[in-house]
This record gives C-alpha cells, sequence and structure tokens, in this order.
C-alpha cells in the first residue's frame, strides 16, 4: 500500500468538506491536462532524472500516478454499483519495481499518460451522471474502513494535485521551474 495511506488516520481525512462535488470534479477532470503542462520542456534526461535521492522520478511518478488511476476507476464503478464492495488494494513500490517504470521507452509512457486521460474521462463522465444519493454509496477501503463515492472523488482529486506538485519539486531541482497555480487548498492527509 501507498506509505502516505499506511499512515493515514483510522477513518478518511475530513479536509475537504467544505468544497462543492463540483469544485472537485473540475479539479480531477484538470489532472490530466495539468499534468502534460508540467512536462513542457522536458526531455527523456529529465524524465529519468533522480534529483531526490530515495525518491521516484518524474517518469516514475507519471506511471504510478496512472496506475492507481486505474484502481480509481474500479472503486468509482464500485460504488456506483455495487456498495458495500471491497476496494481493490496495490503496493505502490512493488508496481514501480514489478513494472520497470523507470524503463519505460518514451512511447510506453505516453501510452501511459493517454491512458490516464482517458481514465480520467471516462470516469468523470460517470460520476457527472451519479444521482445525488449514489454520492452516499460506500465500499470499504482496506485502511480507512467505509469510504463514499464523495470521498473517492477527494483522494483522487487530491492524488492528482499531489503529484503534480511532487513533479513541479522535481523540476525545480533541475533549475527548470514551472509555477502553476494550487486548484485545492490543503492536501488531504
Amino acid at each position: 500500500m501507498r506509505k502516505e495511506i499506511l499512515e493515514a488516520p483510522a477513518t478518511f481525512p475530513d479536509g475537504y468538506q467544505d468544497i462543492s462535488t463540483e469544485r472537485l470534479l473540475a479539479v480531477y477532470e484538470a489532472g490530466p491536462r495539468r499534468l502534460g503542462q508540467s512536462l513542457e520542456g522536458l526531455d527523456a534526461a529529465d524524465l529519468g532524472a533522480r534529483v531526490i535521492p530515495d525518491k521516484w522520478t518524474i517518469q516514475e511518478v507519471l506511471c504510478h500516478v496512472t496506475d492507481s488511476e486505474t484502481v480509481g476507476a474500479i472503486r468509482f464503478r464500485q460504488a456506483l454499483a455495487e456498495p458495500g464492495a471491497r476496494f481493490p488494494g496495490y503496493d505502490q513500490d512493488r508496481f514501480a519495481s514489478g513494472l520497470a517504470y523507470a524503463g519505460f521507452d518514451a512511447s510506453l509512457l505516453r501510452d501511459t499518460l493517454d491512458l490516464f486521460a482517458r481514465l480520467r474521462s471516462v470516469s468523470a463522465r460517470l460520476l457527472r451522471r451519479a444521482a445525488p444519493k449514489a454520492w452516499d454509496n460506500a465500499g470499504i477501503h482496506a485502511e480507512w474502513g467505509e469510504v463514499t463515492l464523495r470521498q473517492l472523488l477527494e483522494l483522487y482529486a487530491d492524488h492528482g494535485e499531489r503529484h503534480l506538485e511532487q513533479v513541479l519539486e522535481r523540476r525545480a531541482k533541475l533549475e527548470k521551474p514551472l509555477a502553476m497555480e494550487r486548484l485545492l487548498p490543503v492536501r488531504l492527509y
């Protein structure tokens, strides 16, 4: 499991209760465009540079975001269609090593980012079609227990922004800084 989640509180964080569902959907939908913008002016060497010891490269962050989104896409669908289901989990570090994120060539990385955008697009359209009462549908998360559809949206809107900040941090260390507006006031966890 993701280290941050393992250290998360026993209940789902409530940092986004005052943010409208519409605003969260807009942030969620903006994720692929914003990640794409964050890569402008970077080359393959920049993407693969380990500028923070023992932390992921930009390329590894991008691959992780997509793999996390595949899990999120299933979780959204389960909350919509199978309330009460156990949400799937995964070990992010085992994915990174087992799928050899560091070895993705330019074509595979491009397709990975395209998959991220497509998953977000389809999931957002499903979420926009959700009946108002469906936002209370819940499933069981391994660390947080019961998590609603609305909370899943909070989690994944935050996740894209969290990793965008990591890309921007690495760009700064590469001496290729890029300023981007923060769309959510705080990190969820």
